[in-house]
């Protein structure tokens, strides 16, 4: 009888807890229910995406502009001298230097056999002379000493075939001009090569290219960081040829460090001409997709189109676009990478409901 109270007041509590639980799953229950419904329009409302004139067109509202935290920024005119821009490899020596090597351990072992041929062929002269003049020596002997002269004659002529065939083999490889820094054991060109003072570039033309213009003014960087533009001086023209780009393909010898043998760079040819007018895209506009460069340039209040970018001048602050861009354009500099996942996200939405 004196445990009733107790258990009146644990039954009590446990009712009270009970109610509890159920109103918070409940009112839970609710809330979610609206958030998701909130969501959903958001998703709804957030972006259109569309292709006007070939060009991928995004339309965002101006709350999700400012939610995104997307700016702009306006293009800044420039001017360029007229120049174009190719590609190449600087050159790996290590072949070229073992080729060398051969070559001159060949031309020393023809040397080393034309001074014993001369000494053969005075000994068989002299044994020769001397049986004729009333065989003051054995014909056995003069024999012999023809023998050696003919032998050390054979000799002689296999190690200029072998440095003869060296030669061939840089210049099917090299070329003439290389050739002769490569066969001549005082060349300092070859040994400022060798020592990495200087390097052998490999540039790729166009078919078309005017030939005048290959020993103009040329510009070498690595193609990762083209604001290291060195010097470059033409050499001549080159037996190899590039596998990643089609065309006429040349020597160039640039001074200065940066490089690496293997290492892609870009050059830049200045042509004669008028300076080319263009714009500058800066760097924080650009986006990439699929292996290109984009930017998003401000068509009205509402939308944004996506322009490819051109990113093989680079300048201060950004590249250098000849075409594609107008002087007035607005470009998205904060925000762009978004701009594009909302893009892809739209198209992935699409073709799922296809």
């Amino acid at each position: 009888m004196k445990l009733r109270p107790a258990h009146a007041i644990i039954a009590v509590m446990a009712a009270v807890i009970t109610l509890l639980s159920w109103a918070l799953v409940y009112y839970s229950r609710d809330e979610l229910g609206t958030q998701a419904e909130k969501h959903d329009e958001q998703i709804k409302a957030v972006s259109a995406a569309r292709v006007e004139g070939g060009r991928p067109v995004l339309r965002l509202s101006a709350q999700s502009q400012k939610a995104a935290g997307i700016t702009l920024q306006a293009l800044k005119s420039a001017r360029r001298e007229a120049a174009f821009e190719v590609y190449g490899m600087v050159a790996n020596l290590q072949p070229l230097a073992e080729l060398r090597g051969r070559y001159l351990a060949a031309t020393a072992e023809s040397k080393a056999a034309r001074a014993t041929l001369a000494a053969a062929q005075s000994e068989y002269r002299r044994m020769e002379m001397l049986f004729r003049d009333d065989r003051n020596v054995s014909e056995q002997a003069m024999k012999s000493a023809e023998g050696r002269y003919r032998a050390e004659r054979a000799r002689q002529a296999a190690a200029d075939q072998a440095a003869a065939s060296i030669r061939d083999a840089i210049r099917g490889a090299w070329g003439e001009s290389i050739t002769g820094w490569a066969t001549n054991p005082d060349s300092q060109a070859m040994r400022s090569l060798l020592q990495q003072s200087t390097f052998l570039v490999q540039l790729v033309f166009p078919y078309e290219f005017p030939r005048a213009t290959l020993r103009g003014k040329v510009a070498v960087a690595p193609a990762m960081a083209r604001e290291n533009l060195q010097p470059a001086s033409f050499v001549a023209d080159s037996p190899q040829i590039d596998p990643a780009f089609p065309g006429e393909t040349y020597f160039y010898l640039v001074n200065g460090g940066g490089l690496r043998a293997g290492m892609r760079v870009a050059a830049r040819i200045r042509m004669d001409g008028a300076p080319v007018s263009g714009v500058i895209v800066p760097s924080a506009a650009v986006v990439w997709h699929a292996g290109k460069a984009w930017a998003y340039v401000k068509n009205d209040e509402q939308s944004f189109a996506r322009h490819e970018v051109s990113v093989t001048d680079e300048m201060e602050g950004g590249w250098f676009n000849a075409t594609g861009f107008e002087d007035d354009d607005e470009v998205v500099v904060s925000g762009a990478q978004l701009l594009l996942s909302e893009e892809l996200k739209y198209q992935i939405r699409n073709e799922n409901e296809d």
